[in-house]
């Protein structure tokens, strides 16, 4: 067979499969044909809706459209489609210059909504079947216009039997010159020609070179978000990856148009399907195109790019379709699973879950995935990329974590090997797990992966500074002895994070940021490891010296407020522990706010981090205003006791009640650091509960009938005093015999009591009063107050480790100032804090020099948590001393998935339930319908059956 007979071949079973897929299929009219043809031959119908039109051009191409399909034999037998009208149609929000009556009619049907049967009607009156391809034209701007045929035009206004009836008749109807498959046809150019460039121009094969290639098909159903008219084109043979003269693919379009017109219910499986359609080939999800005239400043970007634009409509949930690290060649490109979940997060947190989760489970079936993404992770900087997704998107994070666990390496499994047993034993509680921040390594793959290494265990190494490296192992895992029995010893169980840096402050800053409805992430294995090891191998110790030092203070109120109304404060360390510690406040939020504003500055680039760090955040707001706030006081009371003794002064009520202030905010600012303890940590629960929304919203309406019966009670009583308000006060709530008897309640035994003579009107009101407020308000309020305490209650462990995270996060940024020199510097940093602490005190205690005092002990008391935060394992950007990067080592209990599980296991059974009880309905509607669907078929086979009645069933 010849090349020209096996292509007619080819052509031939084109045509075939064509006219069996595409065979036309009548339906009734939409609407009166007739009277929209009569609308449109009325000018003044036109002009108000078309004002963009002609009317008379519309009035002549509608009168013939109507001779053309008027079943009478006036009728037209044949079309002559040469003829040309001027702005007769609208398309792409523009009157075409010149189009042709087929024109018309595809505009005709999509803007009335008549049959499609009008179009199949004109293409068999065709007097010469190849006018088919004749063309029309719109102005693009400037000295050129736009051809297009009628494919395109189907295409631009998504009528799809259009589309079908179209190919049909050109591709088995037309003359052997314009012999085509279905693929040829629907990938037709729209041509971009000179002003004055003719139809005949448009189709002479030597002149066509001559023109600019503008768009095809499929770019204006992309472009119009028609998903059905797209795929029916993909499927005939469009090029899925074809760019436009702007180098648009119609993915680009797709990205930035999204879809229309079909239901909320089949979104994703049209998006996804037409997605999986267009980058079937892996290059169009990765492709860059200049979308400027779309998007500002969008000159070469991706498609995801383009949908997360503002301006785009592709529905934010379903941005990881376009994620470039799920394309089929995606081995091939640069790893971008970080960048795409960050890109995605910044516009959806349910997108970015969503790719997490596309990841997760292509990663089951394909190992090469979770290889990919894990070496993603260990790219330079991801650590704070992964930040930024815990920031914007913390369920899509915590869900990475999760792919990021692995068990370690086992270097010499027979000879040291990872201890089956250890001791979980803690001074309170047992504690959940031990974590450690190790540098060993071994790679594999292209992958670091932690390893548990012999050499470690049997020789001596020192780090670039010249310390001893200890081995690690055995204080990480304490073996006990095969034959110990406790509840501290557990079954044990190691795993690894391959994130290196995990303990960036970055990260910990996102978790410090938290939202409530992202509480869970809380308890996940790798979220609790990161906060776990840094508060119990470096934090703790620096917390523990900072209640140290409250309780100084709070105890230095405490006396002061015994031996002040004596002057037994003068010579006393009262005043200079107070000074100190205002000055070491002062000192600790002025590094605080200067390390904020210096993470800012650095992450400048990134909009979501320079968000996250922001100096006037509401989170650093709230921790610098309340110390701000006891400095001023603190300050003002110590510098009002000093110069009033200096110049004799007496002291009055005004010191008093700054005393007061001071001495509260003290004893409150030491109970509030104990609730980062275990013993402490339901003082989360009792602040969740006391600011709750149902307990405020009772309070504000018990404050307001408190108000009411109080003003009733003062007409009543034709008393306006205060005192009557505080016998109401102390009566109704708190049952106070003394304050009913201030309401008329005190009644003699021979007195008598008369509504209208003496007070029994006030009597009876207050005794209404304390039955409403004693026995209903009251118990209501204490009612509420249980609810939200149990309501709350399950949240308490998981912000006790958000509380965690967040002290972390400030306790690095105030006291992590020097870095590390080694241990002898810390040391002596050491030595030289507790030095000056004692200074302080003998210069207070002995010289009677209290401002030295209270410099001496504010610079040891500052000092001191600088030099114990000091470590070579740990700096604020995730790395060592060294500069090496480090992992993250966690062991805990073999049921520690369970125990982290149980406490909202009772509430996982009732959502399943609610989730079943909301799909019953719709179970039940389903099934009635399948029996209606029974019944009509057991109609349709049974017709002549009658019924007893003798009518047919």
């Amino acid at each position: 067979m010849t090349p020209r007979a096996s292509a007619h071949a080819k052509l031939t079973r084109a045509r075939s499969n064509l006219a069996a897929l595409t065979k036309f299929k009548p339906r009734a009219p939409h609407v009166d044909i007739g009277s929209a043809i009569e609308d449109l031959q009325n000018s003044e119908h036109v002009e108000e809706y078309f004002p963009k039109l002609d009317a008379s051009q519309v009035a002549r191409a509608a009168q013939l459209l109507g001779r053309i399909l008027n079943p009478q034999p006036l009728g037209l037998q044949e079309v002559n489609c040469k003829e040309q009208f001027n702005a007769v149609l609208i398309f792409k929000r523009r009157p075409m210059n010149m189009s042709t009556i087929l024109h018309f009619a595809i505009w005709f049907v999509s803007e009335f909504g008549a049959d499609v049967a009008i179009v199949q009607t004109l293409l068999d009156k065709l007097d010469d079947p190849d006018d088919v391809f004749l063309p029309g034209y719109y102005g693009s701007g400037g000295p050129k216009v736009t051809f297009v045929s009628a494919i395109h035009l189907a295409a631009g206004l998504g009528q799809l039997e259009i589309l079908g009836m179209l190919t049909q008749h050109a591709c088995l109807k037309t003359s052997n010159k314009y012999e085509m498959t279905p693929a040829q046809y629907v990938s037709q150019w729209a041509m971009l020609c000179p002003a004055g460039t003719s139809g005949e121009d448009y189709l002479d094969p030597v002149k066509n070179t001559l023109f600019s290639n503008f768009y095809q098909p499929i770019h204006d159903s992309t472009f119009a978000g028609n998903g059905a008219v797209s795929l029916w084109l993909l499927r005939q043979g469009a090029d899925p990856t074809a760019r436009n003269i702007n180098g648009i693919t119609p993915l680009h379009f797709v990205a930035f148009s999204g879809i229309v017109g079909g239901l909320e219910s089949s979104l994703a499986d049209d998006l996804g399907n037409l997605v999986g359609a267009l980058q079937r080939t892996g290059q169009a999800v990765s492709a860059k195109a200049n979308m400027k005239s779309f998007i500002p400043g969008a000159d070469d970007v991706t498609p995801l790019e383009v949908a997360v634009a503002d301006s785009s409509r592709f529905p934010q949930d379903h941005l990881g379709l376009l994620a470039p690290c799920l394309a089929h060649n995606a081995g091939k490109l640069k790893l971008t699973y970080f960048e795409d979940v960050k890109r995605i997060a910044d516009v959806s947190p349910e997108g970015a879950l969503k790719l997490v989760r596309n990841i997760a489970e292509k990663g089951k079936n394909k190992q090469t995935v979770l290889h990919r993404f894990r070496m993603d992770a260990q790219a330079e900087g991801n650590s704070d990329v992964l930040a930024s997704i815990l920031y914007t998107a913390p369920l899509a994070a915590s869900e990475m974590l999760d792919l990021l666990e692995a068990e370690p390496d086992v270097e010499d499994a027979a000879h040291h090997a990872i201890p089956a047993k250890t001791s979980l034993w803690g001074l309170l509680q047992n504690v959940p797990m031990v974590c450690t921040y190790q540098f060993d390594v071994a790679k594999k793959e292209s992958l670091l992966m932690p390893s548990w290494r012999l050499q470690a265990k049997t020789a001596k190494s020192v780090d670039e500074c010249g310390d001893e490296i200890e081995d690690w192992h055995d204080s990480f895992m304490k073996q006990p002895h095969r034959q110990a029995r406790s509840t501290y010893i557990k079954s044990a169980h190691v795993v690894t994070s391959l994130l290196p840096g995990i303990l960036d402050i970055d990260i910990f800053m996102a978790l410090a940021l938290c939202q409530k409805e992202y509480l869970a992430i809380m308890q996940e294995k790798t979220v609790q490891g990161a906060i776990f090891c840094l508060w119990t191998n470096l934090v703790e110790q620096v917390w523990a010296v900072e209640v140290f030092f409250l309780f100084c203070d709070m105890c230095a109120y405490v006396v002061l407020g015994g031996v002040v109304h004596t002057g037994g404060h003068t010579g006393s360390l009262c005043v200079p522990i107070i000074a100190a510690g205002n000055i070491h406040s002062l000192i600790m939020i002025c590094l605080f706010f200067v390390e904020v504003s210096r993470k800012c500055s650095a992450h400048a680039e990134d909009n979501t981090m320079s968000c996250m760090w922001s100096p006037f955040s509401r989170w650093t707001v709230g921790y610098i205003l309340p110390m701000l706030v006891q400095i001023i006081l603190g300050s003002w009371l110590v510098m009002d006791l000093a110069f009033k003794h200096e110049l004799g002064g007496k002291r009055d009520k005004f010191d008093d009640m700054l005393l007061a202030a001071c001495l509260l905010i003290s004893c409150f600012r030491f109970i509030w650091m104990w609730r980062l303890s275990v013993i402490g940590s339901r003082i989360y629960t009792m602040v969740q509960t006391v600011s709750s929304a149902a307990v405020n919203q009772i309070l504000f309406i018990m404050l307001m009938l408190m108000f009411a019966f109080v003003s009733a009670i003062m007409v009543l009583a034709r008393l306006h005093t205060v005192r009557l308000a505080i016998d109401a006060y102390r009566g109704f709530l708190f049952g106070d015999g003394d304050g009913f008897s201030g309401l008329g309640m005190d009644v003699a035994h021979d007195e008598p009591v008369s509504v209208t003579e003496n007070n029994g009107a006030l009597v009876c009101f207050s005794l209404f009063g304390a039955f409403f407020f004693n026995i209903i308000v009251l118990n209501i309020i204490i009612a509420i107050c249980g609810h939200e305490y149990d309501k709350v209650e399950p949240e308490t462990p998981l912000r006790f480790m958000m509380g965690r995270a967040d002290y972390c996060v400030k306790a690095v940024l105030s006291f992590y100032v020097i870095s590390w020199r080694g241990e002898s510097f810390k040391r002596c940093l050491t030595a030289t804090a507790l030095l000056m602490i004692g200074a302080g005190i003998h210069v207070g205690r002995y010289e009677g020099n209290m401002w030295l005092s209270a410099a001496l002990f504010a610079f040891g008391q500052t000092l001191l948590p600088m030099a114990l935060i000091q470590c070579h394992w740990f700096s604020p950007e995730g790395q060592d001393a060294n500069d090496r990067q480090r992992f993250l080592w966690i062991c805990h209990s073999s049921d520690w998935q369970w125990a982290s599980n149980e406490v909202n296991f009772e509430e996982s059974i009732a959502s399943v339930q609610d989730f079943l009880e909301e799909n019953l309905a719709n179970v039940d509607d389903k099934i009635d319908a399948v029996d209606a669907k029974m019944d009509r078929i057991i109609q349709l086979l049974e017709p002549n059956v009658k019924s007893p009645k003798g009518s047919s069933r």
